[in-house]
């Protein structure tokens, strides 16, 4: 069974933008329900680029990963236990370790990792790095986000080229010593 290629809640007019790769429209059952995770995959598996853009309802990290990380423990065919986020991006509340069901997941906080990035991985295997449009985005700027990425064949593999849309990239938190070119 292939990973749905949107996972929408409220925003469930995006599955009209997408196809399953049997070429078949997104059908609402193929939508996860609506406390998951708003997440569109890539449709290629390019070396270097974002394997998905994610955008999360909050700033509270321990919240939204625990709505992401289901959808990419199936995409990535197991446990994720590993995590790495950026310090200023995310609430002041950040822990190291988050508890899902039997699995401890560690959680690195970096101020030198792109604010509009999320790592996620297995040990050293299979690591993700996946989008961040920012919680504060707009329903209608983070929709147009997801809706472009779920619509283009080669996603860009520079955050700032993603989020070129301005309503959403004037929002990314500014970090000292980060490059966000």
């Amino acid at each position: 069974m292939t990973a749905p290629a949107v996972t929408a809640s409220d925003d469930r007019d995006l599955a009209g933008s997408r196809y399953d790769d049997d070429g078949a429209p997104a059908g609402p059952d193929q939508l996860l329900p609506v406390s998951d995770a708003r997440l569109v995959w890539a449709t290629s598996d390019e070396p270097g680029r974002f394997a998905a853009a994610w955008w999360p309802r909050s700033i509270d990290a321990a919240t939204e990963l625990r709505m992401l990380l289901p959808a990419v423990n199936e995409r990535l065919g197991r446990t994720a236990s590993r995590v790495s986020l950026n310090i200023d991006a995310w609430s002041a509340d950040q822990p190291r370790r988050l508890h899902l069901g039997d699995a401890l997941v560690r959680l690195g906080w970096f101020r030198t990792l792109d604010p509009a990035t999320v790592s996620i991985g297995h040990g050293g295997k299979d690591r993700l790095v996946l989008l961040v449009v920012p919680a504060e985005s707009g329903r209608s700027a983070g929709t147009q986000v997801l809706r472009r990425l779920a619509s283009s064949a080669s996603w860009p593999d520079d955050a700032g080229e993603a989020l070129d849309d301005p309503a959403v990239a004037e929002q990314l938190p500014t970090t000292k010593g980060t490059d966000q070119a």
